[in-house]
């Protein structure tokens, strides 16, 4: 049984891991879109990530307080390393890596 103040930890790490994950990933998206010339359809991905990733911190704010908030953003960060590396293995493909 989990401590019933740890609910809010666990529901904000797990929902920052989640937004980060769509926002990073998004972001990806976004520079692939820039680099192509795609910056008409690059833009409203541009609102939307930004959009949802200003709501998801207010609700978390406003609903969870500072320690769902703090957990969300431990979780956003997380994702960030994650997709980061993942982009890089995606650009690096059957060449050699390095560890």
């Amino acid at each position: 049984m989990t401590p019933p103040f740890l609910l809010p930890i666990l529901a904000g790490a797990l929902a920052g891991l989640t937004l980060g994950t769509l926002f990073f990933r998004g972001l990806a998206a976004t520079a692939r879109l820039y680099v192509v010339g795609g910056v008409r359809r690059a833009m409203p991905l541009y609102l939307l990530r930004l959009a949802g990733a200003t709501a998801g911190f207010t609700i978390a704010a406003v609903w969870g307080g500072a320690e769902a908030l703090l957990a969300m953003l431990a979780g956003f960060q997380l994702a960030r390393s994650v997709v980061v590396r993942r982009e890089r293995r995606m650009q690096e493909g059957p060449q050699e890596r390095t560890p």
